[in-house]
């Protein structure tokens, strides 16, 4: 265990903000259960581990080298919560990413809240579905907020942000996308696409990506609702897509 400068505790503070994430491609993590899973599963991306003097005996011998200890009132000042766990991990980001045009895809159009985010990479992830391409507006995974709502699932779900129009132009797939005057669908129709558009909470897929769609869907409605939330859709298609 070393003991952590002012300098360093501005750096990982720094990582708070989006730009300095995608500078320095480190990203924070916050709360025991997913750190846990980290320090045990994937231990060779921790760059910092930060933890109360209490939490020490927690962590692993072989850890020890990348551990600094604060008191409680010192990792509130580092944490991105309003309530500090007694741990947080400093990760750096998976750049050796490769899309398999032979799995499923989901694609993102502009998704805001990193709750729909984080909670669209948790269902995914239960659907074993492993892939998601982001459009550049589309709210950072690495966010705190969508991060907490993965809970965990982003270690196991690859996310890359690109121009979708030119990931489209380069990758032919079979595209189903979620979208208000789309059809009714049959399990054996969605089940013959690769990749699914979900759109935009408040103005859905842009015009530019509805002419890639071959399959317009539509989730049947037996109420009055207007619209469904982006995450609960994409759940619902997710499910009838793997069956």
């Amino acid at each position: 265990m070393q003991k952590i400068s002012q300098k360093h505790l501005k750096w990982i503070k720094s990582l708070h903000q989006k730009k300095n994430r995608d500078l320095e491609q480190c990203f924070i993590v916050e709360g025991v259960k997913i750190c846990n899973e980290v320090m045990q599963n994937h231990a060779q991306r921790i760059k910092d581990i930060i933890c109360t003097n209490e939490h020490i005996e927690q962590i692993s011998t072989k850890l020890h080298a990348k551990t600094y200890t604060l008191s409680p009132a010192e990792l509130s000042r580092i944490s991105t919560l309003k309530t500090p766990n007694a741990i947080l991990l400093v990760l750096q980001k998976e750049t050796k990413l490769e899309f398999d045009r032979s799995k499923k895809v989901i694609l993102l159009d502009d998704v805001q809240d990193p709750g729909n985010l984080g909670t669209l990479v948790r269902t995914a992830d239960w659907f074993g579905i492993t892939q998601f391409v982001c459009s550049l507006k589309t709210v950072d995974l690495y966010n705190s907020k969508t991060l907490q709502a993965t809970m965990g699932s982003f270690l196991r779900i690859n996310v890359w942000y690109q121009d979708l129009e030119e990931f489209l132009a380069k990758n032919k797939l079979n595209i189903g996308g979620a979208l208000l005057e789309g059809k009714e669908f049959e399990d054996s129709e969605i089940q013959s696409m690769n990749a699914l558009i979900l759109g935009n909470e408040s103005r859905g897929i842009s015009k530019k990506l509805r002419q890639h769609i071959n399959l317009p869907l539509k989730i049947k409605s037996h109420g009055n609702a207007e619209s469904l939330n982006v995450a609960i859709a994409g759940g619902i298609f997710m499910e009838h897509w793997v069956k």
